[in-house]
């Protein structure tokens, strides 16, 4: 029984245990169906009316991120957001279980402007990275009956205007006052105006209303009788609205855009609040008596509110009256073509051009600013500019573009900014640019001309530098001078288009074997003189040691009298500084020194030793007189190290001469010269040492990034494509160069063309020092200075040895404008500048004889120096030392500039700078405080702190640390 009892007990409780989990897969999928994203649209109502709005909602559920949909047109319907979106959160705990429910939802206004039925289409919205689609939704709208109680019409002034001339109108409303027979309460014309709706469309009148309310006024309503369209004449409120329309199309005035939406009052009641209804705004447009609308704060005799005691009272009903425009007899005719000149815009009215350019003095295919603007009678809104890039007399000198220009209206002008280029140098002026207009009053078409601009233009500073274009043009007047000089001396701009520049290469440092020469020979040197002075130097080690301990080793050793008298005398000469020949001079020296009583005992105990007998038979005498002269020599140590300074000082002259003179000696001398090498040992072991640990650089020169395109994905490309992209490049190229001297201008664009093909293999993942100083050519010949160092840095760095890309980047360094900035208060400024021109100096002369000839240079040298000094160390006699300056300057220099070679500026700056102005921030962001602005940044080296999104933090060339924008930047590494 009790088994049973424990089985049904077991059984009870892994019941228990399967009802728990299953409750909680049921609390999680609850959860998980609760946090899922979903999107709801729903609308106010499926009936509406025409000119009144429905409230479209878009729910956005449990979303951390969704972008805002983009709402189609609707044929006949006005479309717009209601608002900012709002947001709600809903927090449920089932059995301990918490889950959220958030929400954004967004409103629209959806208006109708004509009867009919329309549908609201499918929405997308991207939801956390997923698109979602929305129900497409209909509804109806129907037109409420005006009958005659509201009248629209539109007047103009003239029978006859031609298109896009300007036509002064009257907008007349005639509005019925509301009677209210019970009360006998009449409405007043400014109550009625307040009627007006929100949704009314005023077409071209809007800017007058705008203007009205912004100026404190509104329309002035007065009565008048008025046929109400069945024969009889009743009393309305009238409203006039001046404006100006512009005829879009010939035939009658189209006003279809006006479109007026009066709120009528149907009855009136009792306020449930004294502050309510007042002055309060529907939130659909519509309004309560007093409502707020566009010109509801104008309202002047508010017949409700006069009295805050009295009777209050306010609209308990309306419905919506829409009143369409009538218009009246004026003919808008076209434009005639007969004698339409090619130029012409559309421009109606009377008008004037006038030019301005900056700078007016540049080089060929720089950058022209040119304002044109344009004064005139008619709306200068929708003025055209004349088509620069039809106009031979421009095209011809200036490369221009020929996309339409945008304008802006300023005042009463029209300003219309784009960029010119002079083709070539020479040209003396921007001629006369003209503008036709049609004149409606003596319907002719007219053409004016603005004044011509006078204007210098040089040889271009890349394009036409002699340096440059030297590979296709020869001075005529030195053809032997230019013979005797290597072509690599001379920057050439002649770009490589074979199928190797799409091989990607393994990324290759300098070889470094070269140090060996430096670090070996000296060793060889310094073991020669080991070997050959083992004794002397032993014994030269032994001056390491301190006076007190040599002397007490002396005397622990010494087995005869005179030893020990020895080791005194030795050890007060070194104490004292002076010269001590024997004991009585020993014992003058400490008298001198001020201390009597040690002297009077120093000179006891050589008297003793005098008369002692001192021998290993005798071994307590030998201890006594042991010990007896190590007490002397600690107490003398003690005294010496407590005198005062300026009694050791009072015979620092002598021992200065005594010093002086023991240079005399001849192993002295050696012993400078040893120093002087081994100085000139630890020199070159230092700079062998940066060398080595250059070559273990981690950094190598990866798939060239700019700072812009960091984070971009490579472009997948096939073989045959990225031959098919070198070969037009090459074309490209080719053409540029061709024009280069006759159209700068054009030159640029097609350079710039070359230039982003070349980029495009690039992108694609090739590594290759040839396509990188492809690049970088057709950069520095399009004035992108930043970006052809950039490149031609990554080239170099694939193909160190290339003495025809160290030129060309010594070239391009050569253009770089110097930072000047703060150059009378920092000396480093001044320094760096200096190493900067060595540094540049040095570049020019490795890429001129190469670095391996350098190379050699040093390892001769170095064999020569050091085999002169391991011979005279060996012991061998030659007149050739004398001689050994030579190649121990050609060592120096040598190494210096290998080693500068080696350890170039490129190697250390981690971006280049890519733009003229750059602007050095403390933040990350465009907000944060400007720390310093360069001027003709391109070109200058940084080194990369920091990276934040889309900004990174740099170190300048003047020590300067700041944030500026990844499009600012060629990143190397």
């Amino acid at each position: 029984m009790t088994e049973r009892l424990k089985m049904e007990t077991k059984r009870i409780k892994l019941v228990k245990s399967a009802l728990t989990a299953l409750t909680v897969l049921i609390l999680c999928g609850m959860t998980r169906a609760t946090l899922a994203q979903s999107v709801d649209v729903r609308i106010s109502a499926r009936e509406a009316y025409v000119g009144m709005p429905i409230v479209l909602q878009i729910a956005i559920n449990n979303a951390s991120d969704y972008k805002e949909p983009v709402f189609p047109e609707i044929d006949g319907c006005d479309v717009r957001a209601a608002g900012s979106p709002s947001q709600s959160s809903q927090i449920t705990i089932i059995n301990g279980r918490r889950s959220e429910n958030r929400s954004v939802t967004r409103q629209y206004l959806i208006t109708p402007r004509r009867e009919g039925t329309f549908e609201i289409p499918s929405l997308t919205i991207n939801v956390d990275g997923r698109d979602q689609k929305t129900e497409p939704l209909r509804f109806v709208a129907t037109k409420s009956e005006t009958g005659d109680l509201l009248f629209v019409e539109i007047e103009g002034d003239r029978e006859k205007v031609f298109v896009g001339q300007p036509l002064d109108m009257t907008l007349k409303i005639w509005v019925k006052p509301f009677v209210d027979r019970e009360r006998n309460i009449k409405l007043s014309e400014a109550n009625m105006w307040q009627m007006i709706s929100q949704q009314t469309s005023w077409g071209s009148f809007d800017e007058r209303l705008k203007e009205m309310a912004g100026n404190n006024q509104r329309p002035g309503g007065r009565e008048v009788l008025r046929d109400d369209g069945h024969g009889t004449e009743r009393e309305y409120y009238l409203y006039e609205i001046e404006g100006t329309v512009y005829p879009k199309r010939p035939g009658r005035i189209d006003a279809d855009d006006v479109q007026i939406v009066v709120d009528y009052p149907t009855a009136l009641g009792k306020s449930r609040d004294p502050f309510e209804g007042f002055f309060k705004e529907s939130p659909l447009g519509g309004s309560s008596f007093g409502a707020s609308s566009r010109l509801s704060q104008l309202m002047g005799d508010d017949f409700f509110s006069s009295s805050p005691f009295g009777n209050r009272l306010s609209i308990s009903a309306t419905r919506p009256v829409v009143g369409e425009a009538g218009v009246g007899s004026t003919e808008v005719v076209p434009i005639p073509t007969e004698g339409r000149p090619a130029d012409y815009r559309g421009a109606v009215g009377r008008y004037k051009i006038v030019t301005q350019a900056t700078p007016t003095a540049v080089s060929a295919g720089d950058p022209i600013t040119l304002n044109i603007g344009v004064l005139g009678t008619g709306p200068m809104e929708l003025v055209q500019a004349p088509p620069l890039a039809e106009l031979p007399s421009l095209t011809a000198d200036f490369k221009v573009d020929d996309q339409s220009l945008a304008g802006f209206v300023k005042d009463e002008t029209k300003v219309f900014p784009t960029t010119i280029r002079p083709r070539r140098e020479g040209i003396t002026q921007i001629p006369a640019i003209p503008f036709s207009f049609f004149d409606p009053d003596t319907e002719t078409f007219e053409t004016v001309m603005s004044e011509p601009i006078s204007i210098t233009v040089d040889k271009s500073e890349s394009l036409a530098l002699d340096a440059i274009v030297g590979n296709s043009r020869r001075i005529e007047d030195d053809k032997e001078s230019e013979a005797s000089i290597s072509n690599a001396s001379k920057p050439d701009f002649t770009n490589n288009h074979t199928a190797g520049v799409l091989v990607s290469q393994t990324a290759t440092t300098p070889g470094r074997w070269w140090w060996v020469f430096v670090a070996l020979p000296p060793f060889i040197w310094l073991a020669t003189l080991l070997v050959r002075n083992y004794n002397a130097m032993v014994g030269q080690l032994a001056n390491f040691k301190s006076a007190r301990v040599q002397c007490i080793s002396a005397i622990e050793g010494a087995t005869q009298r005179a030893q020990i008298e020895d080791a005194l005398i030795r050890y007060i000469g070194r104490r004292t500084g002076q010269t001590v020949l024997n004991a009585s001079t020993s014992v003058g020296v400490l008298r001198t020194a001020g201390m009597y009583p040690l002297a009077n005992e120093v000179e006891s105990f050589f008297q003793s030793c005098e008369h002692s007998t001192f021998n290993r038979a005798s071994q307590q005498s030998t201890v006594d007189m042991q010990r007896q002269a190590q007490e002397l020599v600690e107490r003398m140590e003690s005294s010496l190290n407590s005198m005062n300074k300026t009694q050791v000082r009072r015979s620092s002259g002598h021992l200065a001469g005594m010093q002086s003179n023991r240079t005399l000696n001849g192993s002295d001398i050696g012993r400078s010269t040893r120093r002087a090498s081994l100085l000139l040992l630890a020199a070159l072991l230092a700079c062998s040492t940066n060398n080595v640990n250059a070559s273990d650089d981690p950094r190598s020169p990866a798939l060239p990034v700019t700072a812009a395109n960091a984070s971009a994905d490579i472009v997948e490309l096939s073989a045959s494509q990225q031959q098919t992209i070198l070969q037009e490049a090459g074309e490209i190229y080719a053409q540029a160069t061709a024009i280069a001297e006759t159209d700068s201008a054009e030159a640029n664009d097609l350079f710039t063309a070359a230039a982003a093909k070349y980029q495009l293999l690039v992108d694609s993942g090739i590594q290759n020092s040839g396509l990188f100083m492809n690049l970088g050519n057709a950069c520095l010949q399009n004035n992108q200075l930043g970006r052809a160092i950039a490149n031609y840095e990554r080239a170099r760095r694939l193909d160190p040895g290339n003495r025809q890309l160290a030129v060309n980047l010594e070239l391009a360094n050569s253009l770089v404008v110097r930072d000047t900035q703060d150059a009378d208060t920092d000396g480093t400024t001044t320094m760096q500048s200096v190493m900067d021109q060595l540094q540049s100096a040095n570049d020019f002369v490795i890429g001129f004889v190469g670095r391996r000839s350098a190379i050699w240079l040093l390892a001769i040298a170095s064999i020569l120096f050091w085999g002169i000094l391991i011979t005279r160390a060996a012991g061998f006699r030659l007149i050739a030392k004398r001689w050994a300056i030579v190649p121990l300057s050609l060592l120096v220099i040598s190494l210096a500039s290998v080693t500068f070679a080696d350890t170039s500026t490129g190697d250390f700056a981690d971006a280049i700078i890519v733009i003229n102005n750059v602007t050095l921030r403390s933040g990350d962001g465009a907000l944060f405080e400007e720390l310093r602005s360069i001027e003709n940044a391109q070109g200058h080296r940084v080194h990369v702190l920091a990276h934040r999104g889309n900004w990174t933090k740099v170190r300048d060339g003047q020590g300067h640390t700041g944030w500026i924008e990844n499009s600012n930047l060629e990143i190397l590494n």
